[in-house]
């Protein structure tokens, strides 16, 4: 079965939370009111909902504007003069909607019961409350706008592993058949019973290739016969000039691996090891693992086409692309120089789970 994460919708916001912050503040000032002043708690309980449930559908345009704000580039002084302005506004409007309800509940004297000894207090208490409201509401909407970037990121890093294994399967494929089909063509009459090993064998990596396109990892027991297949092909192509050894523990066989993580780096290894020499070499492959790391090797017995990860072919450049967008800093990729030719190394966590794989 394969496993997928569904990245198109994002996640469901709670809805109830504001609702639910709003309501327990709307009690909590009731029992303040009904405690310090010594209203019936049923008309603190009035009083306390109008005070702060207006405040927040009064916020509401506001806290869409802000939401939208954090997405335009402005200079941190317009930004500012712009949250005053709103801000100031929106303090009047919710001052105006209070008196109208002490107008409505106290009566005509309304600004001589309620306001007239303590109006500065109250305006300045309105204005901490707006900025406290309007700090939870902006660090609410970073934390919110900082998930989606997230997330977004990740989306970006699933398409781009997704590119580069189609890329790695459309430069496999014509390339390399293109290659055996040659050699088949000049087996055919030559040696019938060679030119049919070869094509039992394309088949088998054909399968390989069709099998694996949805797969997110496979063991490397896998990774391992499909590039066996292709190297038995190759040693058609070239007969005595080409030997192969691959040598890899148990342990190393059932670890998870990206699909087509070896088949470049094997591929490279005959493109410059190999194919321009006349005479024969070897092409080696181990697999240990040390902890929770998986140790991959690959030698070839050419010159080699430098030494630096970047100057080499577009394989190992999407091989390496393929690794960072996988495991991020958690893997090594290089390649040098040994005593008898090129060695490129993979070093890569082992954590990735074999359940996974198929």
């Amino acid at each position: 079965m394969t496993t997928t994460i569904d990245l198109s919708e994002p996640p469901r916001r709670r809805a109830w939370l504001p609702a639910f912050l709003w309501t327990g503040s709307v009690i909590l000032y009731a029992i303040v009111l009904s405690q310090q002043i010594g209203l019936p708690f049923i008309i603190a309980l009035q009083s306390s909902a109008v005070y702060l449930y207006s405040l927040a559908l009064l916020m509401i345009p506001g806290r869409r504007w802000a939401w939208r704000e954090m997405a335009v580039r402005r200079q941190t002084p317009v930004r500012v003069a712009a949250h005053i302005a709103v801000g100031l506004v929106t303090i009047a409007a919710w001052l105006g909607v209070n008196m109208l309800f002490a107008r409505v509940t106290v009566g005509p004297s309304f600004w001589r019961v309620v306001y007239a000894e303590s109006w500065l207090f109250q305006v300045l208490f309105a204005i901490t409350v707006y900025g406290m409201v309007l700090g939870v509401t902006l660090t609410a909407q970073s934390w919110r706008r900082e998930q989606e970037r997230e997330r977004h990121e990740a989306e970006l890093a699933l398409v781009a592993r997704d590119a580069e294994l189609n890329a790695i399967r459309a430069h496999f494929q014509p390339h390399f058949v293109l290659n055996a089909l040659n050699s088949l063509l000049a087996l055919i009459d030559q040696n019938p019973a060679l030119a049919r090993t070869m094509v039992v064998r394309l088949a088998d990596i054909m399968k390989e290739v069709f099998d694996r396109t949805d797969l997110p990892a496979v063991p490397l027991s896998r990774e391992l016969d499909l590039v066996q297949a292709y190297l038995d092909v190759e040693r058609i192509r070239f007969g005595d000039r080409l030997t192969v050894t691959v040598d890899a523990d148990a342990a190393a066989r059932i670890v998870a691996v990206p699909p087509f993580l070896l088949q470049p780096i094997v591929e490279n290894a005959i493109k410059h090891g190999i194919a321009p020499y006349a005479h024969a070499g070897r092409v080696t492959i181990t697999a240990r693992t040390d902890r929770d790391q998986l140790n991959v090797e690959v030698q070839d017995t050419g010159a080699g086409n430098g030494l630096a990860i970047e100057g080499t072919g577009r394989g190992l450049q999407m091989t390496r692309r393929r690794l960072e967008t996988l495991y991020g800093s958690n893997y090594q990729l290089t390649m040098g120089r040994t005593t008898t030719g090129t060695s490129v190394r993979i070093v890569i966590p082992t954590d990735l789970e074999p359940a996974r794989a198929s």
